[in-house]
């Protein structure tokens, strides 16, 4: 019933977030185009990239309802404080990258604690369709929230001031409510590692710590080579996602329409959904080996690329459906799987480690944005340098990895 009740709320608050992420990308590659959208994307990659491991080692000392508790409480004040910013006119561009700043700060502690809290509440055999199923309500969430989104920032008269996105905002805070109220506790003791008092010993310790789980890492070799193929896709295949504003915004035959710049978050949280739906499928099938990754990456590439070139807004829409499809399939999968052949005192610091793949993503996408941003002489050739930037990436990734299947093959991984 826990689980049940958890999974709900959790779906209630993707669905609020799929609000606030098509609002606050849409307000800001409108303020401050893809310069904008750049410095958040690296502002809210730096602290994840610096502080996810602490957040991984916080997740497997600290108690695990706890430490959600008190990041999704925090989330909800940041969009307080943006809220009341949006009311009194457009903020700042130091200002968004700020709240993009603090909010990964909070991701670096709620993702691998999401992850591990996840993972515990189930027995092992269950971990990955488990994970699976919230991924499920993640991108069904995302679905609703773009479209919900898209009605949001339209709306203009209402008792407060909706011209910079105030109410998908307000939005955002009170869907994040329920879920305060339905984090389980998880059946499994804390792992009991000894603390010094002193600040400086504690940071030694905190090292050695994670220097030991890299260390457990490496000596797994079914872990440590779907790391690998995990890096890859992140940091070369991840970024045309994380730049879909630029995609939406710019694209040449659209008109910087807010509508279609919304469906194609829907779409791209559609592919997520289903994407997510055949992870279940393929976790709970026997017999699927790891290859199955390399021919899910080739096509998100061919799906991307088409995207790119298609002018047809419903074949485009239709592409980066596929898009999330193969993307969802590669890296939730690939992280479920590590979360299911790691052991459960480390599971925390496992999952960390994926999450600072997660933020070399997001410095790889916001440096891919400062690129496209000066390639751009004009603001009509965002669009073009999109597309080259995005086809060198996508290109890449699809022949690394196609040269990185003899050792897949090799590791014999099973799931």
């Amino acid at each position: 019933m826990r689980l049940k009740a958890f999974w709900l709320t959790y779906f209630i608050a993707s669905t609020a977030f799929g609000i606030y992420m098509v609002a606050f990308n849409w307000l800001t590659v409108k303020s401050y185009g893809a310069f904008g959208v750049s410095m958040i994307t690296i502002g809210f990659a730096i602290p994840q990239t610096l502080l996810v491991l602490f957040g991984g080692i916080a997740s497997d000392l600290i108690n695990k309802q706890t430490l959600y508790r008190i990041c999704q409480t925090l989330d909800i004040a940041c969009c307080l404080i943006l809220l009341a910013a949006c009311l009194n006119g457009v903020p700042p561009l130091w200002f968004l990258t700020l709240i993009s700043l603090i909010t990964g700060v909070i991701a670096a502690f709620s993702g691998p604690n999401k992850t591990s809290l996840i993972s515990d509440l189930v027995c092992e055999d269950e971990v990955t369709p488990t994970q699976q199923i919230f991924n499920f309500a993640g991108g069904l969430g995302m679905v609703i929230g773009s479209i919900l989104a898209s009605h949001l920032l339209s709306v203009e008269h209402f008792p407060i001031n909706n011209t910079y996105g105030a109410l998908p905002f307000l939005a955002y805070i009170i869907g994040m409510i329920p879920l305060l109220f339905c984090i389980p506790n998880t059946n499994q003791a804390q792992t009991t590692i000894s603390t010094p008092s002193s600040p400086t010993l504690r940071m030694k310790a905190a090292i050695l710590n994670i220097k030991q789980t890299l260390t457990y890492i490496e000596s797994q070799e079914s872990i440590g080579t779907l790391m690998r193929i995990l890096f890859l896709v992140l940091v070369l295949g991840a970024p045309f996602s994380y730049l879909l504003s630029i995609f939406a915004h710019d694209h040449p035959t659209m008109g910087h329409s807010s509508k279609f710049f919304s469906h194609l978050f829907a779409a791209l949280g559609a592919g997520n959904v289903i994407g997510s739906l055949l992870g279940i499928y393929i976790a709970k099938t026997n017999n699927k080996n790891a290859s199955l990754f390399v021919y899910l990456i080739v096509a998100l590439c061919a799906s991307a690329f088409a995207a790119m070139i298609d002018t047809a807004p419903w074949e485009v829409i239709l592409f980066i459906v596929l898009t999330g499809i193969f993307g969802t399939l590669c890296t939730n999968l690939m992280k479920d799987l590590i979360q299911s052949l790691s052991e459960n005192s480390l599971r925390g610091r496992v999952a960390a480690f994926t999450q600072l793949l997660t933020g070399f993503s997001s410095i790889s996408a916001g440096l891919a944005g400062f690129l496209i941003h000066h390639l751009s002489d004009k603001p009509q050739d965002s669009y073009f340098a999109f597309e080259i930037v995005q086809m060198v990436m996508l290109g890449l990734l699809a022949v690394v990895v196609l040269l990185f299947l003899p050792k897949i093959l090799k590791a014999r991984i099973q799931f």
